[in-house]
């Protein structure tokens, strides 16, 4: 029977098929996928099929290895029992794998004993940018087994190509093969011959393609707005006819400047970024071409950003301010006040829109003003000028004005190095010998910083290598480490960035003994936190791992070391999920290995390094558009911080998927402003996914007096990919603001001692003001030095120590001077100026290629004054002339010759002590010990004068080495920074050191691994549930965690631990509520203790104030507004509603007929007697034999099967915004009192709280009220009535949970059980829980509102059995737990819960999720767990269905690996 496969899918428009197993069909020999054979019959679903399956095969390569026309036939039609329903099976696929097309990879002699395949080819590859005619270079991984034989060698006959084994595992060979350089366009043909060691060759013939684009079947759509960053203009774009696999690099001919980058959206796949300089109406459209190879142009058109805006929010005037005032005019020449540091502007706009269209156009490029202060409406905005002509552009509605200026600047030139001599000794010191590197510098030292590289890079200033001399002539020595053995010849290099460098090259004493790089054995990622994950790797390297490169974070090798050796040993490394892209592993001898995603760590197993899923998992746009995403506040107000938190709620992002929330509001990314600490400018506030209410939840906190209008934000998902706000529907709005962009400034500034003249002592120094408006001043930093000596003074200072507010303040710093001394100038060198919202501004009188220097300078108010300000001279009266002597080191020892760079303790000091003589050793300036490791640079140990003669003075200092600082290799010690009167400033060297008697210029490493070192946490909010990750190393054998608070009203208190991962991450509990720092210590089993931490709580408040509700006065009780009412429920039952004589089917469901009760109508109350009372505590046992009645007066024969109902009282829990538990008071002792017949009365006291239960019994049916609502008791029930008094809550978030239990038991095994909770029908507005065993079941009401200080409000019950986890392992008893969840109150709360007994006309064996076991057997583990939190098999669908949406955006083979797996699982449970 033929059967047309196409009209059977042409419902659902799918043309990729799948075959019956060993079917004919016309893509023979390829069966590509087939159905396995069940034995089960499943129906197909094939709208399942096709968002599965065909989502992921149409960016496949090679269309014709899945997609054929309609027209396809087949010899039959699938039977059902070869038809698998791909939710739970998914897909087999054939040997051949997807993606391999014999074709393109096809064995020429027969696969007899060579079996070879292509691990995941992409064989058709198209050009790397848009105008290029080369493809890049290609690279294949080839995988064989060998059966019986061994492979010898293997080639290629293209010589574009070449043939390298990799790797071999047994009978496993793993080949790459890769092409020289880029390929043209083409079709490349080749033949790859393996032979072995039987003489037999065994050839496959291999196609690639290098494709060409082709510009016909490109589809360009802008449908999202533009936005506005960092002076440029981005637009997403939609380009399709580009291959996914391939993100092109595209070019245009736009002229003002134009990048279009990869988004790595899979929608949105481009982004352009503009300069829009050349701009002549603010509203017209952007038209360029994108440029393609053989000169073709694509048109494109976009809109421009100012068009979304009306004309009557942009600016119409401008008021401008140059600094200096007299910078325009004709003839005058200005001198930059510091190196980059030249004259700006202020712009007052009327402008509504935060970033309006102004800016300095110059011959090399545009830029653009940045916002300063100011609020909507009357914005001031600052820029720079730069030398020669240039024109001012500001907007004048959608209209633009151009003005020309013009300015004459006199730049500083940044200091050269200029040499006469230098020379590199090797010093064969015994034993450690080292290499010794001599300067001679003649052009004068002007206070810049030097980058020295050695094997790893360091920036230093001033002492460093100083040898001897002053700043108009000096000698720099230095001493390094000496790699013993070593291949290639390395370098010793010396200069200022941007003014030249000197180099030495090295010579190595002996070779290496191996150049193999290291290898990777294993690897694994496991996360600790939301963000952070540690990757933990297996390696063997034979000279030994130096360190590691992930992405552009270097880590210290023996730093992440946790078992095993730097030869063969395994590592931890703590990263983000942004930080991980590759892994690059250097060893001693700078030999390394990089992998990338998909490169094969093993071949036997086959192995790939790949990313967590949840790093590497896409999302779309679509995912936080709609209703998806809000924001807890909105419409903000920026007087002070807004703490704020974003909710995600889509059921597409599966729960465990990585997300960052980076603001890029101008305050929070200040890279436009200040570019000094780039690297860690960005915070990437975490996504942390609530399983309760199954929405994704980011504290961030937006900084004050910031922008107004929209705020920009990205939503990070993966290490390249993420969205701007701009393109999500929900936008995080400012409407009450006054930026201030501006770190503090001086506003007076003036000599103190200028030209002294000192013939004794005499004090110089400045007097100065320092203004912030609306931030206010909070630190400041001043560096002094001197301009022959280099003697340097540090000035730090705070509000505490200065004269006035944080507004407006005064401050003044001193230098003393002494006779003897020489005449020269004291210069103020660098200056930093904080605010209340750290923001800086700076000065550095040399910082090389900082281009907003001129922007953040807090001198900005005296630049007509210029850098003269900054210069104070004096003058020595009594003539000396000093000769150059310099001083004798007469001592230098360690506290130690060994130092374990593993330890808890890693603390080294120092003393030493040197001959002063004449002239005499100025005492303020205190020498540093330079601590050299042969990788891991410099270590600093600042000294302290400990004593002080005519002949003699000493010195001490201590200090603690980085983890792991230098090991394996030794640690060598030098000092330098050593000043006389006389002007002159000396250093010792390594080799200086070895020559002094009883010293120690050196000391050896060791390096344990087993003790517990704390190196950071995550962020802790104050208002946190009390939980922290804290990472660091030698944590496997923590015990437990130790908090001290600085809070003095907190105990200290320890944590066990909560969950451990590997050595190097531990998560905790138990830290109390606290804004204050506290300190954290591990301690481990085997006795050590590790350092102690300091936490520094962020403060975090989310509190809305709550607008008030107008209170009802027509009810007893005021009613807060809505009290819920539960939603119309479907008549259930068999009959519906237990047929006419027990109900009626009305809008709210089942309405009983008494004394029918429950959703069905099929369940009785139960007549028994007042059960006995407790006169401990208020729980209530009620006993019911199987007839019905009470097992206390029953006969013995009707005794045979008992059942007793239990009702307790547990605890009651504060919960925090999360609903996560900050404190839980179990009820352990409680006093009784009896008040009548019916009514007892127990009271109980918890964390200063009471809580009084009042237990009543009810022998009939009666109406009672309970906020303002009326009920009615059912005979033979019992009502709690539970108040609670004032409660002290950790926060104004937190709420109150009540957790009561109650539980079923009966004596006999041979059981059916089941468990119900949901919303009443019969107008009461409750929840009710209902659980059974046999024909008997305790119920439970519970009443959705309280009185709350004096009030009805509205209450929630939840389910807690999954939560608490806590069960009765009894193979014969139900046990729940509920909480009455109430939220945050004042003085008192009072609930009202009842119970009754039922008997059911339907046993639990008829309810749909029953659980039966025989009395040989017992309930199992398993099942009784089902019983109490619910279906192990619903659970399990629920989990399969997850990963399947999950995994469905996934490749094939990962797809169809995963759910085989999770449905072998399945069926073996």
């Amino acid at each position: 029977m033929r059967y047309e496969v196409a009209d059977a899918l042409n419902e659902y428009n799918i043309h990729c098929y799948t075959f019956p197993a060993n079917s004919t069909h016309l893509l023979q020999p390829l069966d590509l996928l087939v159905f396995g054979i069940f034995k089960r019959k499943l129906e197909i679903d094939w709208k399942l099929i096709k968002a599965s399956y065909l989502d992921e095969l149409e960016n496949n390569d090679d269309k014709s290895l899945a997609c054929v026309s309609n027209t396809l036939v087949i010899n039959e039609k699938p039977s059902s029992t070869q038809i698998a329903d791909a939710r739970k099976i998914g897909f087999q696929i054939n040997s051949l794998g997807v993606g391999v097309n014999n074709s393109q990879f096809t064995p020429i002699t027969p696969e007899t004993t060579l079996l070879a395949s292509v691990v995941n080819p992409i064989f058709s590859r198209t050009p790397y940018s848009s105008d290029s005619r080369y493809c890049n270079q290609n690279s294949y991984n080839i995988q064989i087994e060998a059966k019986g034989v061994s492979i010898t060698s293997a080639s290629t006959n293209n010589t574009n190509f070449k043939l390298n084994q990799k790797f071999q595992t047994n009978d496993k060979y793993l080949y790459n093969l890769i092409s020289y350089g880029s390929l043209e366009y083409g079709i490349y043909y080749q033949e790859l011959t393996f032979t072995t060691n039987d003489n037999n060759n065994h050839t496959y013939q291999f196609m690639t393609t290098c494709s060409d684009l082709n510009i016909d079947d490109l589809f360009v759509i802008s449908e999202t707005k533009p936005f506005h960053m960092a002076s440029s203009y981005y637009y997403y774009l939609k380009i399709s006819g580009i291959k996914p696999h391939f993100p092109i690099e595209i070019y245009t001919d736009y002229v003002s400047g134009v990048n279009i980058l990869h988004s790595g959206d899979p929608i949105y796949n481009y982004v352009i970024q503009l300069s829009l300089g050349a701009l002549q109406n603010l509203s017209q459209d952007i038209n360029f071409n994108l440029k393609f190879s053989n000169n073709r142009l694509f048109p494109i058109s976009i809109g421009s950003y100012f068009s979304q805006f009306d004309e009557q929010d942009l600016a119409t005037s401008h008021i401008d301010t140059f600094y200096p005032p007299n910078i325009l005019s004709p003839g005058l020449n200005f001198t930059q006040f510091s190196y980059f540091c030249g004259p700006v502007f202020q712009s007052i706009l009327n402008t509504n829109i935060m970033r309006p269209y102004q800016l300095i156009r110059t011959n090399s490029g545009e830029k653009y003003t940045l916002p300063l202060k100011g609020k909507k409406g009357n914005m001031t905005f600052i820029g720079f000028v730069v030398n020669g002509n240039s024109t001012f552009i500001n907007e004048d509605g959608f209209s633009i004005n151009n003005s020309s200026i013009s300015v004459n600047i006199q730049d500083i030139i940044l200091p050269k190095i200029y040499s006469t001599t230098n020379s590199c000794e090797t010093l064969y010191i015994n034993p450690i010998p080292v290499y010794s590197v001599t300067i001679n510098v003649t052009e004068p030292y002007q206070f810049t910083d030097f980058t020295y590289g050695y094997f790893s890079s360091e920036i230093r200033g001033w002492p460093y290598g100083f040898y001897s001399g002053n700043n108009n002539y000096y000698t720099h020595k230095v001493s390094l480490v000496q790699l013993l053995e070593y291949s290639k010849s390395d370098y010793y290099s010396f200069g200022i960035t941007d003014g030249g460098e000197f180099s030495v090259q090295f010579s190595p004493l002996t070779l290496d003994q191996s150049n193999s790089p290291p290898k990777l054995l294993s690897y694994q990622f496991t996360r600790v936190s939301s963000q952070k994950y540690i990757l933990r790797l297996t390696i063997e390297s034979v000279n030994g791992i130096r360190n590691f490169m992930a992405t552009e974070q270097l880590y210290v090798s023996i730093d992440t070391l946790v078992s095993g050796t730097i030869y063969n040993g395994t590592f931890e490394l703590i990263t983000g999920f942004h930080g991980v892209k590759y892994v690059i592993m250097f060893d001693l001898y700078g030999y390394s290995s990089i992998y990338n995603p998909g490169d094969i760590v093993s071949i036997d197993p086959l192995v790939i390094f790949q990313l967590p899923q949840e790093i590497s998992y896409k999302l779309n746009i679509s995912n936080f558009q709609n209703n998806n995403i809000r924001f807890l506040k909105n419409n903000l107000s920026l007087e002070e911080d807004s703490y704020n938190i974003l909710y995600v709620n889509s059921s597409d992002i599966p729960p465990y998927k990585t997300m960052a929330l980076v603001l890029l509001d101008i305050i929070s990314f200040p890279i436009e402003r200040d570019m000094t600490d780039v690297a860690n400018m960005l915070y990437r506030n975490p996504f942390i996914y609530n399983a309760s209410t199954g929405i994704f939840e980011c504290k961030f906190i937006l900084p004050k007096n910031n922008m107004f209008g929209n705020i920009q934000y990205m939503i990070e998902h993966s290490p390249e990919s993420g969205f701007y706000s701009t393109d999500i529907v929900n936008e995080l709005f400012v409407d009450k603001t006054e930026l201030d962009n501006q770190g503090p400034i001086f506003s007076s500034f003036e000599k103190i001692g200028n030209g002294l003249v000192i013939s004794t002592t005499g004090t110089i120094g400045w007097k100065f003001n320092i203004t912030d408006d609306l931030n206010g001043f909070e630190s400041g930093y001043i560096k002094v030095m001197g301009s022959i000596d280099s003697s340097t003074y540090h000035f730090n200072f705070t509000i505490d120590d200065v004269i006035g507010d944080k507004f407006n303040c005064q401050y003044q710093i001193l230098i003393n001077i002494t006779q003897p001394c020489i005449s020269q100038e004291y210069r103020i060198v660098r200056v930093i100026l904080f605010d209340t919202n750290k923001i800086a501004s700076r000065f550095n009188l040399y910082t090389p290629s900082l281009l907003t220097a001129s922007i953040i300078n807090p001198f900005i108010n005296f630049l007509e004054r210029g850098i003269g300000i900054t210069v104070l001279p004096f003058t020595c009266s009594i003539l000396q002339v000093i000769e150059n002597i310099k001083p004798t080191l007469l001592s230098f020892t360690t506290s130690a010759t060994t130092i374990d760079v593993g330890a808890t303790n890693r603390t080294i000091s120092f003393d030493f002590s040197i001959d002063s003589g004449v002239p005499i050793i100025k005492i303020d300036q205190l020498p540093i010990i330079y601590i050299t490791s042969l990788f891991n640079g410099l270590v600093e140990c600042k000294s302290k004068l400990v004593s002080y003669n005519i002949t003699n003075v000493s010195y001490s200092c201590a200090t603690e080495l980085p983890l792991g600082f230098g090991f394996p290799n030794a640690l060598i010690f030098s000092v330098y920074g050593i000043v006389n009167n006389g002007g002159y400033y000396y250093g010792y060297s390594s080799d200086d050191i070895q020559r002094v008697p009883l010293s120690n210029y050196y000391i050896n490493t060791t390096f344990t691994i087993n003790q517990p070192v704390i190196k950071s946490t995550d962020r802790y909010y104050s208002d946190d549930n009390g939980e922290l990750v804290i990472y660091g190393r030698g944590f496997s054998k923590v015990s437990r965690i130790d908090f001290v608070y600085s809070d003095s009203s907190l105990t200290p208190n320890s944590a066990s631990l909560m969950l451990i991962h590997g050595s190097s991450a531990i998560r905790v509990g138990r830290i109390k509520n606290t804004k204050s720092p506290f300190y954290i210590k591990a301690l481990t089993i085997d006795g050590f203790i590790s350092n102690e931490f300091i936490v520094n709580p962020v403060y975090f408040n989310s509190t809305i104030i709550p607008t008030p509700t107008p209170i009802p006065t027509t009810t007893p009780i005021p009613t807060i507004t809505p009290i819920p009412t539960n939603p119309p429920q479907k008549c259930l039952g068999n009959p519906e509603c237990g047929g006419k004589n027990q109900g009626y089917c009305s809008s709210t469901g089942c309405i009983c007929y008494s004394p029918w009760i429950g959703v069905t109508c099929t369940s009785q109350i139960i007549i028994v007697p007042q059960p006995s009372i407790n006169t401990t505590k208020p729980d209530v046992e009620i006993p019911t034999d199987n007839n019905g009645q009470s097992s206390e007066t029953n006969s013995e024969e009707s005794q045979k099967m008992i059942f007793k109902s239990l009702i307790s009282l547990v605890s009651l829990r504060e919960l925090d915004f999360n609903n996560k538990e900050v404190n839980n008071y179990k009820f352990d002792q409680w006093i009784y009192t009896p008040i009548n017949e019916f009514k007892n009365q127990y009271f109980t006291t918890v964390s200063n709280t009471n809580i009084t239960a009042t237990l009543e019994w009810f022998n009939q049916s009666t109406p009672i009220q309970f906020a303002n609502q009326n009920l009615t008791m059912n005979p033979s029930s019992i009502k709690y009535t539970i108040e609670i008094t004032e409660y002290q809550f950790k926060s104004s978030l937190n709420q109150l949970q009540l957790v009561m239990e109650a539980s079923l038991t009966t004596n006999s095994n041979d059981i059916c059980t089941s468990n119900q909770f949901g919303n009443t029908s019969t107008g009461d507005d409750s929840n009710y829980l209902k659980i059974q065993i046999e024909n008997h079941s305790l119920y439970g009401r519970f009443i959705k509102r309280a009185i709350i200080d004096n009030t009805v409000k509205s209450i929630s019950n939840v389910l807690l059995d999954s939560s608490l986890n806590v069960i009765d392992s009894s193979s014969s008893s139900l046990q729940s737990f509920i909480g009455i969840t109430i939220p945050n109150y004042r003085n008192s709360i009072i609930v009202d819960p009842d119970f009754s007994v039922l008997i059911d006309s339907k046993s639990a064996s008829d309810e749909d999720n029953s659980v039966c076991t025989k009395s040989n057997s017992g309930l199992t583990t398993a099942q009784l767990a089902g019983i109490i939190v619910g279906s192990i098999a619903f659970a399990a669908v629920i989990i399969i269905g997850v990963i399947y949406i999950i995994i469905k955006k996934n490749k094939q083979k990962k797809f169809v690996d995963s759910v085989n797996r999770k449905m072998a699982e399945m069926n073996k449970n």
